[in-house]
């Protein structure tokens, strides 16, 4: 018969099957792992407040022992629906409070313009650079959508450019450019043919051995460019919160917003309104 931990260990293996992200995945099961490393051989419905106290004492920031806590709180949650567990050891525990509000970083329109213009367009990863930032920083996407575009994803016409878009939980999403980015995108792929043939994909990264531009490939390039343009700190999940900030000052609808950065509810795009 298996102990407790045995148990909880095939229940963090279906648990994380439910993360559709790679990262979102890699990141719950480095938490998890703690967590269940750190669990007593006899836990109680006071496991979560106990948890939430021994991060405290490592002195870790406010927000860090909230999300930690909130992931250990889901998974228990988790285990105990699916009969992992007879025992609910979640009981009232709420997740300590993080930061107060919500506020991301945002560049300004000019800035966002500025980064956009760093890339050296007179080569090919120059014009690839310039067209990724403007996937981050206007369309919204996030890292992982822009690396995994493919070249029927991309569909320049002469006054828009349309991005099919493949989002968390493998939703689909258009994501309609301004006909200003039509010419960065046409020169992109005049320079590189391979971007127009059907199944591969749009942005390529190697100087060598050609592949699909990573996640990394991308964080580099937009800390590239961030020093070109005098931008200090700026991570490309700061273009995405950009992105959504502008759209509203522009005027967009907030249901149009939400489907531009798809968000499954309105009221997480709605936070972006007091950002502004």
């Amino acid at each position: 018969m298996m102990d407790l931990r045995e148990t909880l260990e095939i229940a963090l293996s279906r648990f994380l099957r439910r993360c559709d992200a790679t990262s979102t995945r890699v990141a719950y099961k480095r938490e998890l792992i703690r967590f269940l490393g750190w669990l007593p051989d006899e836990p109680t419905d006071e496991t979560l407040f106990d948890y939430r106290d021994h991060l405290r004492k490592k002195n870790l920031g406010a927000t860090t022992v909230r999300w930690r806590s909130t992931v250990a709180r889901s998974f228990l949650l988790f285990a105990k629906r699916r009969g992992f567990l007879d025992q609910d050891l979640v009981a009232d525990f709420k997740a300590p409070k993080g930061k107060s509000g919500f506020a991301p970083r945002v560049l300004s329109k000019g800035e966002l313009e500025e980064l956009i213009k760093a890339p050296d367009r007179r080569c090919v990863q120059g014009r690839r650079d310039a067209a990724v930032l403007v996937c981050l920083g206007v369309a919204g996407l996030r890292a992982g959508e822009v690396c995994l575009l493919n070249c029927e994803d991309v569909n320049i016409q002469s006054f828009e450019v349309v991005l099919t878009v493949n989002g968390k939980g493998k939703k689909q999403r258009q994501v309609t450019l301004p006909g200003q980015w039509v010419a960065l995108f046409q020169s992109y792929q005049r320079m590189w043919p391979r971007s127009r043939r059907l199944g591969n994909p749009f942005f390529w990264c190697g100087k060598t051995k050609h592949r699909r531009i990573t996640p990394a490939a991308v964080s580099y390039l937009v800390s590239s460019a961030a020093e070109v343009a005098d931008i200090s700190g700026l991570h490309p999940h700061a273009l995405r919160h950009t992105a959504a900030t502008l759209a509203l000052n522009d005027g967009q609808p907030l249901h149009k917003v939400q489907h531009m950065m798809g968000h499954s509810s309105i009221l997480v795009t709605s936070r972006y309104l007091h950002v502004r």
